[in-house]
């Protein structure tokens, strides 16, 4: 894959994770105003979960080796991409206790605050990770070792 199409395919999964917790926010303010949602609200924090998830590993798997070597800042980018993403599974985890705890308490803010922190961060990404001037065709990537 080019440096462009990565690029292109991270910043479409962004595009369905933002929409994705829109519709799951819509789910929390009704929760938030003690509307019964049964297991919908947890259901869709989970699947915010599983698609964050999936989506971490994949630019994990296609950055790994592009990041470091992009500029001089390259080594701490990729450091950073592994504590973010880290840290994103740890909240989620605890929202997902919330939301099987206390849904009406956790749903109005929690929710709202846990999608605004994953919100910062593509939008952090896309300017530290995917920024077109780092992912370009002219990128050189080295490999070390055999």
């Amino acid at each position: 894959m080019t440096p462009s199409e990565i690029r292109d395919e991270l910043l479409a999964q962004h595009a369905r994770l933002r929409s994705l917790m829109d519709e799951v926010r819509h789910v929390a303010e009704r929760a938030a105003r003690g509307e019964p949602v049964g297991g919908e609200l947890r259901e869709g924090v989970s699947r915010v979960a599983e698609v964050l998830r999936e989506h971490n590993q994949r630019e994990e798997d296609l950055l790994r080796a592009i990041i470091p070597t992009v500029d001089a800042w390259g080594p701490a980018r990729a450091e950073i991409m592994d504590e973010t993403h880290q840290r994103e599974h740890d909240d989620l985890h605890q929202a997902l206790l919330g939301v099987g705890e206390r849904p009406h308490a956790f749903a109005g803010a929690g929710v709202r605050a846990l999608f605004d922190r994953i919100l910062e961060h593509l939008a952090r990404e896309e300017k530290i990770f995917l920024a077109e001037e780092l992912l370009k065709e002219d990128t050189v990537i080295v490999e070390f070792g055999g």
